[in-house]
């Protein structure tokens, strides 16, 4: 993202991995999309984004892309109807997730969250439930973070924790999948 206000900030880069309520992955590939915006977009980025995305390379990507933003929700619907085609089933999951879903609510991602279940799984609120309920050592073992802001890595990052969690805090097995 170019910022972190939805009503202002533009989506960059979209990753989308699909896995089943157990966190199996289902397709290994995902969806990735890179959107372009013009350099002078780009410009308007705080000095955190404009850092962080010219190190990771995304600033480039998203000048060299020439995928629309309309393009990008259209191919992750249909990427997303794929492995689950009925509304209103898929949760949207990952780390602080409300954040995402507050960007896929404006134009043309609207029709990605209107397929999407109303109920979102937030990783990062686990993590602060079980920072401030569970014996220390829940967190401190918890699987590290590179923190390099890519967004194949930040899902598989939330994917691995998300298991971490269930196995921890949730005991696997013990409920329904």
């Amino acid at each position: 993202m170019t910022g972190l206000n939805p009503d202002s900030d533009e989506i960059l880069e979209i990753y989308c991995i699909i896995t089943t309520g157990n966190l199996e992955i289902l397709d290994d590939e995902g969806f990735h999309a890179v959107v372009h915006w013009p350099k002078d977009r780009l410009d308007k980025m705080d000095e955190w984004c404009t850092t962080t995305h010219a190190k990771s390379g995304l600033t480039a990507a998203v000048l060299a892309s020439t995928t629309t933003p309309t393009e990008a929700a259209e191919n992750l619907l249909r990427y997303i109807t794929r492995f689950v085609p009925e509304r209103c089933k898929a949760l949207l999951a990952g780390n602080s997730v409300h954040a995402d879903r507050a960007f896929l609510r404006r134009e043309p991602f609207d029709k990605v969250t209107d397929h999407l279940h109303y109920r979102l799984l937030d990783v990062t609120s686990i993590k602060e439930a079980a920072r401030r309920w569970s014996p220390r050592d829940v967190v401190k073992k918890a699987p590290s973070k590179k923190g390099r802001h890519v967004a194949k890595d930040d899902i598989l990052e939330s994917i691995a924790e998300a298991r971490y969690y269930r196995e921890v805090i949730f005991k696997a097995g013990s409920g329904k999948p």
